[in-house]
Protein backbone atom coordinates (compact mmCIF):
# COMPACT_ATOMS: atom_id res chain seq x y z
CA UNK A 1 0.00 0.00 0.00
CA UNK A 2 2.74 2.57 0.66
CA UNK A 3 4.57 1.85 -2.41
CA UNK A 4 1.34 2.53 -4.35
CA UNK A 5 0.49 5.64 -2.63
CA UNK A 6 4.09 6.71 -3.05
CA UNK A 7 3.45 6.09 -6.89
CA UNK A 8 0.62 7.01 -6.53
CA UNK A 9 0.17 9.98 -4.96
CA UNK A 10 -2.77 11.92 -7.08
CA UNK A 11 -4.33 8.63 -7.49
CA UNK A 12 -4.84 8.59 -3.85
CA UNK A 13 -5.41 11.98 -2.75
CA UNK A 14 -7.96 12.13 -5.62
CA UNK A 15 -9.97 8.98 -4.29
CA UNK A 16 -10.06 10.13 -0.75
CA UNK A 17 -11.56 13.45 -1.95
CA UNK A 18 -14.22 11.48 -3.89
CA UNK A 19 -14.39 9.02 -1.06
CA UNK A 20 -15.18 12.04 1.45
CA UNK A 21 -17.17 13.63 -0.82
CA UNK A 22 -19.46 10.65 -0.48
CA UNK A 23 -20.01 11.09 2.84
CA UNK A 24 -22.01 14.23 1.78
CA UNK A 25 -23.73 13.01 -0.59
CA UNK A 26 -25.16 9.56 -1.45
CA UNK A 27 -24.90 7.59 -3.84
CA UNK A 28 -27.60 7.87 -6.66
CA UNK A 29 -28.02 7.54 -10.01
CA UNK A 30 -26.54 11.07 -10.41
CA UNK A 31 -23.17 9.86 -10.02
CA UNK A 32 -23.32 8.33 -13.52
CA UNK A 33 -23.30 12.14 -14.98
CA UNK A 34 -20.22 13.31 -13.11
CA UNK A 35 -18.06 11.25 -15.31
CA UNK A 36 -16.77 12.83 -18.62
CA UNK A 37 -16.70 9.62 -20.36
CA UNK A 38 -15.92 11.15 -23.76
CA UNK A 39 -12.69 12.70 -21.65
CA UNK A 40 -11.94 9.28 -20.65
CA UNK A 41 -12.43 7.29 -23.88
CA UNK A 42 -10.58 9.87 -25.60
CA UNK A 43 -7.40 9.81 -23.15
CA UNK A 44 -7.63 6.35 -23.68
CA UNK A 45 -7.09 6.71 -27.13
CA UNK A 46 -4.48 8.80 -27.12
CA UNK A 47 -2.19 7.21 -24.27
CA UNK A 48 -2.55 3.64 -26.58
CA UNK A 49 -1.89 4.61 -29.69
CA UNK A 50 1.18 7.09 -28.64
CA UNK A 51 2.45 3.97 -26.44
CA UNK A 52 2.48 1.79 -29.66
CA UNK A 53 4.28 4.34 -31.61
CA UNK A 54 6.55 4.58 -28.56
CA UNK A 55 6.72 0.27 -28.35
CA UNK A 56 7.85 0.75 -32.44
CA UNK A 57 10.74 3.20 -31.39
CA UNK A 58 9.18 5.80 -33.21
CA UNK A 59 9.85 8.55 -30.27
CA UNK A 60 13.52 7.17 -29.83
CA UNK A 61 14.39 7.55 -33.53
CA UNK A 62 12.92 11.51 -33.21
CA UNK A 63 15.05 11.97 -29.72
CA UNK A 64 17.72 10.99 -31.43
CA UNK A 65 17.50 12.84 -34.78
CA UNK A 66 16.96 16.18 -32.20
CA UNK A 67 19.76 15.35 -29.96
CA UNK A 68 22.10 15.22 -33.04
CA UNK A 69 23.26 18.57 -33.76
CA UNK A 70 22.61 20.23 -30.32
CA UNK A 71 25.37 21.75 -28.25
CA UNK A 72 23.41 24.47 -26.27
CA UNK A 73 20.64 23.29 -23.91
CA UNK A 74 19.36 27.02 -23.45
CA UNK A 75 18.23 26.93 -27.93
CA UNK A 76 16.73 23.32 -27.09
CA UNK A 77 14.69 24.43 -24.24
CA UNK A 78 13.51 26.99 -26.16
CA UNK A 79 12.65 24.65 -28.99
CA UNK A 80 10.46 21.65 -26.75
CA UNK A 81 8.92 25.06 -25.04
CA UNK A 82 7.61 26.52 -27.66
CA UNK A 83 6.64 23.27 -29.62
CA UNK A 84 4.20 22.72 -26.96
CA UNK A 85 3.11 26.76 -26.54
CA UNK A 86 2.13 26.99 -30.33
CA UNK A 87 0.94 22.66 -30.65
CA UNK A 88 -1.37 23.05 -28.17
CA UNK A 89 -3.59 26.02 -29.72
CA UNK A 90 -4.70 23.39 -32.21
CA UNK A 91 -3.33 19.97 -30.52
CA UNK A 92 -5.50 20.55 -27.24
CA UNK A 93 -2.56 21.07 -24.50
CA UNK A 94 -3.57 17.31 -23.48
CA UNK A 95 -2.64 15.82 -26.71
CA UNK A 96 0.47 18.42 -27.05
CA UNK A 97 1.76 17.15 -23.84
CA UNK A 98 0.67 13.48 -24.48
CA UNK A 99 2.53 13.65 -28.07
CA UNK A 100 5.59 15.58 -27.06
CA UNK A 101 6.43 15.40 -22.79
CA UNK A 102 7.71 11.30 -24.08
CA UNK A 103 10.29 13.09 -26.92
CA UNK A 104 11.52 15.31 -24.32
CA UNK A 105 11.92 13.07 -21.62
CA UNK A 106 14.11 10.72 -24.52
CA UNK A 107 16.22 13.48 -25.93
CA UNK A 108 17.39 15.04 -22.48
CA UNK A 109 18.59 11.56 -21.40
CA UNK A 110 20.24 10.64 -24.60
CA UNK A 111 21.91 14.42 -24.00
CA UNK A 112 22.77 13.46 -20.80
CA UNK A 113 20.53 16.33 -19.45
CA UNK A 114 18.24 14.71 -17.27
CA UNK A 115 19.08 16.77 -14.22
CA UNK A 116 16.98 19.70 -16.45
CA UNK A 117 13.95 17.08 -16.97
CA UNK A 118 11.68 18.40 -14.47
CA UNK A 119 12.02 21.88 -15.37
CA UNK A 120 11.96 21.30 -19.12
CA UNK A 121 8.58 19.55 -18.47
CA UNK A 122 6.95 22.25 -16.10
CA UNK A 123 8.21 24.96 -18.20
CA UNK A 124 6.35 22.72 -21.17
CA UNK A 125 3.14 22.26 -18.99
CA UNK A 126 3.02 25.88 -18.51
CA UNK A 127 3.53 26.75 -22.37
CA UNK A 128 0.60 24.26 -23.01
CA UNK A 129 -1.92 25.68 -20.58
CA UNK A 130 -0.94 29.30 -21.80
CA UNK A 131 -1.08 28.68 -25.82
CA UNK A 132 -4.04 26.48 -25.80
CA UNK A 133 -5.82 29.70 -23.84
CA UNK A 134 -5.84 31.37 -27.36
CA UNK A 135 -8.41 28.91 -29.61
CA UNK A 136 -11.79 27.80 -28.77
CA UNK A 137 -10.45 24.05 -29.37
CA UNK A 138 -7.31 24.71 -27.77
CA UNK A 139 -8.45 23.14 -24.19
CA UNK A 140 -12.13 21.71 -22.64
CA UNK A 141 -13.07 24.53 -20.88
CA UNK A 142 -12.28 26.97 -24.07
CA UNK A 143 -14.66 24.90 -26.24
CA UNK A 144 -17.72 24.56 -23.71
CA UNK A 145 -17.37 28.49 -23.51
CA UNK A 146 -17.25 29.20 -26.82
CA UNK A 147 -20.52 27.30 -26.82
CA UNK A 148 -22.18 28.42 -23.45
CA UNK A 149 -22.36 31.56 -24.36
CA UNK A 150 -22.21 32.28 -28.46
CA UNK A 151 -18.94 33.75 -28.41
CA UNK A 152 -17.82 34.68 -32.25
CA UNK A 153 -14.35 34.43 -32.87
CA UNK A 154 -12.91 37.87 -33.10
CA UNK A 155 -14.92 38.55 -29.81
CA UNK A 156 -13.24 35.38 -28.35
CA UNK A 157 -9.89 36.07 -29.53
CA UNK A 158 -9.99 39.81 -28.44
CA UNK A 159 -10.53 38.01 -24.55
CA UNK A 160 -7.58 35.55 -25.05
CA UNK A 161 -5.26 37.25 -27.00
CA UNK A 162 -3.68 39.39 -24.67
CA UNK A 163 -3.29 36.96 -21.94
CA UNK A 164 -1.70 34.63 -23.91
CA UNK A 165 0.21 37.21 -25.80
CA UNK A 166 1.47 38.10 -21.96
CA UNK A 167 2.23 34.91 -20.83
CA UNK A 168 4.27 33.89 -24.12
CA UNK A 169 6.79 37.00 -23.28
CA UNK A 170 7.27 35.92 -19.26
CA UNK A 171 7.64 32.29 -20.74
CA UNK A 172 10.17 33.28 -23.38
CA UNK A 173 11.78 35.17 -20.30
CA UNK A 174 12.25 32.67 -17.81
CA UNK A 175 13.88 30.59 -20.64
CA UNK A 176 15.93 33.13 -21.79
CA UNK A 177 17.81 33.41 -17.41
CA UNK A 178 18.23 29.71 -17.73
CA UNK A 179 21.93 29.38 -17.96
CA UNK A 180 23.35 27.99 -21.05
CA UNK A 181 24.91 24.16 -20.61
CA UNK A 182 26.50 22.27 -23.39
CA UNK A 183 25.33 19.27 -24.52
CA UNK A 184 27.43 16.10 -25.23
CA UNK A 185 27.18 14.65 -28.45
CA UNK A 186 25.41 11.25 -28.49
CA UNK A 187 26.58 8.75 -30.92
CA UNK A 188 23.73 6.69 -30.86
CA UNK A 189 22.25 4.32 -33.63
CA UNK A 190 18.45 5.40 -35.16
CA UNK A 191 16.43 2.06 -34.24
CA UNK A 192 14.87 0.53 -36.74
CA UNK A 193 11.53 1.03 -36.99
CA UNK A 194 9.03 -1.50 -38.90
CA UNK A 195 7.17 0.89 -41.07
CA UNK A 196 3.45 -1.16 -41.11
CA UNK A 197 3.07 -1.02 -37.28
CA UNK A 198 4.12 2.54 -36.94
CA UNK A 199 2.11 4.16 -39.80
CA UNK A 200 -1.09 1.77 -38.03
CA UNK A 201 -0.63 3.93 -34.53
CA UNK A 202 0.47 6.96 -36.24
CA UNK A 203 -3.56 6.83 -38.23
CA UNK A 204 -4.91 5.44 -34.99
CA UNK A 205 -3.52 8.90 -33.13
CA UNK A 206 -5.09 10.89 -35.90
CA UNK A 207 -8.25 9.07 -35.34
CA UNK A 208 -7.98 10.02 -31.56
CA UNK A 209 -7.17 13.48 -32.22
CA UNK A 210 -10.27 13.35 -34.57
CA UNK A 211 -12.21 12.19 -31.91
CA UNK A 212 -11.12 15.09 -29.56
CA UNK A 213 -12.55 17.79 -31.77
CA UNK A 214 -15.71 16.03 -32.48
CA UNK A 215 -14.98 15.46 -36.04
CA UNK A 216 -15.79 11.65 -35.46
CA UNK A 217 -17.84 9.71 -32.65
CA UNK A 218 -15.49 8.96 -30.10
CA UNK A 219 -17.50 5.97 -29.09
CA UNK A 220 -16.47 4.53 -32.63
CA UNK A 221 -12.42 5.40 -32.50
CA UNK A 222 -12.63 4.18 -28.54
CA UNK A 223 -13.75 0.85 -30.35
CA UNK A 224 -11.76 0.92 -33.71
CA UNK A 225 -8.10 1.68 -31.64
CA UNK A 226 -8.85 -0.82 -29.13
CA UNK A 227 -9.43 -3.79 -31.74
CA UNK A 228 -6.50 -2.68 -34.09
CA UNK A 229 -4.15 -2.47 -31.02
CA UNK A 230 -5.24 -5.65 -30.17
CA UNK A 231 -4.67 -7.64 -33.32
CA UNK A 232 -0.99 -5.52 -33.51
CA UNK A 233 0.23 -6.37 -30.16
CA UNK A 234 -1.73 -6.62 -26.92
CA UNK A 235 1.19 -5.84 -25.04
CA UNK A 236 0.46 -2.84 -25.95
CA UNK A 237 -2.64 -2.33 -23.77
CA UNK A 238 -1.34 -3.53 -21.28
CA UNK A 239 1.39 -1.07 -20.67
CA UNK A 240 -1.58 1.92 -21.45
CA UNK A 241 -1.37 4.11 -17.87
CA UNK A 242 -5.01 3.24 -16.29
CA UNK A 243 -3.84 4.75 -12.83
CA UNK A 244 -4.51 8.42 -14.97
CA UNK A 245 -8.01 7.19 -16.01
CA UNK A 246 -8.42 6.52 -12.50
CA UNK A 247 -7.55 9.51 -11.62
CA UNK A 248 -9.51 11.82 -13.94
CA UNK A 249 -12.51 9.62 -12.46
CA UNK A 250 -12.49 10.38 -9.07
CA UNK A 251 -12.22 14.17 -9.94
CA UNK A 252 -14.60 13.94 -11.68
CA UNK A 253 -17.01 12.35 -8.35
CA UNK A 254 -15.36 14.72 -6.13
CA UNK A 255 -16.17 17.75 -8.13
CA UNK A 256 -19.59 16.57 -8.79
CA UNK A 257 -20.41 15.84 -5.36
CA UNK A 258 -19.07 19.47 -4.56
CA UNK A 259 -21.43 21.37 -6.54
CA UNK A 260 -24.12 19.40 -4.89
CA UNK A 261 -23.53 20.36 -1.29
CA UNK A 262 -26.29 23.00 -0.70
CA UNK A 263 -23.11 25.05 1.73
CA UNK A 264 -20.57 25.45 -1.32
CA UNK A 265 -23.12 25.72 -3.61
CA UNK A 266 -24.11 29.24 -1.86
CA UNK A 267 -20.47 30.33 -0.76
CA UNK A 268 -19.53 30.11 -4.40
CA UNK A 269 -22.63 32.06 -5.72
CA UNK A 270 -21.32 34.76 -3.17
CA UNK A 271 -18.26 35.17 -4.59
CA UNK A 272 -18.57 35.45 -7.95
CA UNK A 273 -20.68 38.26 -7.61
CA UNK A 274 -18.17 39.91 -6.17
CA UNK A 275 -15.57 39.36 -8.72
CA UNK A 276 -16.15 36.35 -11.28
CA UNK A 277 -12.51 36.42 -12.29
CA UNK A 278 -10.80 35.85 -9.45
CA UNK A 279 -13.62 33.26 -8.08
CA UNK A 280 -13.34 31.63 -11.59
CA UNK A 281 -8.84 31.24 -10.88
CA UNK A 282 -9.32 30.21 -7.28
CA UNK A 283 -11.92 27.91 -7.80
CA UNK A 284 -9.98 25.92 -10.60
CA UNK A 285 -6.97 25.09 -7.67
CA UNK A 286 -9.72 23.05 -6.25
CA UNK A 287 -11.64 21.90 -8.51
CA UNK A 288 -9.67 21.99 -12.09
CA UNK A 289 -10.45 24.95 -14.52
CA UNK A 290 -12.81 22.29 -16.77
CA UNK A 291 -15.50 21.72 -13.71
CA UNK A 292 -15.18 25.27 -13.09
CA UNK A 293 -15.85 26.70 -16.22
CA UNK A 294 -19.23 24.52 -16.19
CA UNK A 295 -20.21 25.19 -12.51
CA UNK A 296 -19.55 29.02 -12.19
CA UNK A 297 -21.16 29.37 -15.99
CA UNK A 298 -24.16 28.38 -14.16
CA UNK A 299 -23.87 31.63 -11.87
CA UNK A 300 -22.56 34.48 -14.49
CA UNK A 301 -23.20 35.77 -17.66
CA UNK A 302 -19.85 37.48 -17.47
CA UNK A 303 -18.52 35.45 -20.36
CA UNK A 304 -15.37 37.12 -21.16
CA UNK A 305 -14.43 37.64 -17.19
CA UNK A 306 -15.33 33.54 -16.81
CA UNK A 307 -13.36 32.53 -20.11
CA UNK A 308 -9.93 34.23 -17.81
CA UNK A 309 -10.32 33.50 -14.95
CA UNK A 310 -10.47 29.60 -15.84
CA UNK A 311 -7.61 29.76 -18.08
CA UNK A 312 -5.23 31.80 -15.91
CA UNK A 313 -6.40 29.22 -13.34
CA UNK A 314 -4.90 26.74 -15.35
CA UNK A 315 -1.79 27.86 -13.49
CA UNK A 316 -1.01 26.98 -9.76
CA UNK A 317 -2.00 23.57 -8.59
CA UNK A 318 -1.06 20.42 -9.99
CA UNK A 319 -4.87 19.64 -10.16
CA UNK A 320 -5.67 23.03 -11.47
CA UNK A 321 -5.73 22.01 -15.32
CA UNK A 322 -5.87 17.75 -16.12
CA UNK A 323 -2.76 18.48 -18.57
CA UNK A 324 -0.73 19.28 -15.44
CA UNK A 325 -1.40 15.79 -14.02
CA UNK A 326 -0.79 14.39 -17.57
CA UNK A 327 2.39 16.01 -16.99
CA UNK A 328 3.07 14.59 -13.52
CA UNK A 329 2.04 11.13 -14.63
CA UNK A 330 4.38 10.70 -17.67
CA UNK A 331 7.36 12.41 -15.30
CA UNK A 332 6.73 10.26 -12.52
CA UNK A 333 6.12 6.84 -14.88
CA UNK A 334 10.28 7.55 -15.69
CA UNK A 335 11.36 9.18 -12.57
CA UNK A 336 9.43 7.53 -9.63
CA UNK A 337 11.47 8.83 -6.76
CA UNK A 338 11.88 12.09 -8.09
CA UNK A 339 8.35 13.16 -8.09
CA UNK A 340 9.21 15.41 -4.87
CA UNK A 341 11.87 17.22 -6.82
CA UNK A 342 8.75 17.71 -9.96
CA UNK A 343 6.37 18.98 -7.66
CA UNK A 344 8.62 21.56 -5.92
CA UNK A 345 9.64 22.48 -9.26
CA UNK A 346 5.83 22.74 -10.63
CA UNK A 347 4.43 24.39 -7.73
CA UNK A 348 7.20 27.62 -7.42
CA UNK A 349 7.35 27.89 -11.17
CA UNK A 350 3.52 27.97 -11.50
CA UNK A 351 2.85 30.22 -8.53
CA UNK A 352 5.31 32.78 -10.30
CA UNK A 353 2.92 32.80 -13.82
CA UNK A 354 -1.03 32.43 -11.58
CA UNK A 355 0.54 35.94 -9.86
CA UNK A 356 1.71 37.18 -12.95
CA UNK A 357 -0.85 36.70 -15.02
CA UNK A 358 -3.84 37.67 -12.55
CA UNK A 359 -1.83 40.80 -11.75
CA UNK A 360 -1.88 41.77 -15.68
CA UNK A 361 -5.65 41.18 -16.24
CA UNK A 362 -6.45 43.07 -13.00
CA UNK A 363 -4.65 46.19 -13.88
CA UNK A 364 -4.73 46.22 -17.66
CA UNK A 365 -7.09 44.57 -18.74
Amino acid sequence: MKQFIQKEPVLTAASILALISVFFVPLDSAYLQYIDFKTLLCLFCLMTSLKGIEREGLLNAISVKLSSGMNDLKPFIFLLVFTCFFASMFMTNDVALIALIPITLSVLSLCGQERHTALVVVLQTIAANIGSSLTPIGNPQNLYLFTRYGFGLPSFLRVTFPFVLFGGILLALVCFFIPRYPISQVNSTTPVIRKRPVVAYGAMFFLAVAAVLRLVPYQAAALIILAATAILDRRTLCQVDYCLLLTFAAIFIFVGNLARIDWVYQAVSGLIRKDTMITAALLSQFISNVPAAVMLSGFTENASQLLTGVNVGGMGTLIASMASVISYKLYAAVYPKKTILFLGIFTAFNLLFLIALLLFEGFFM
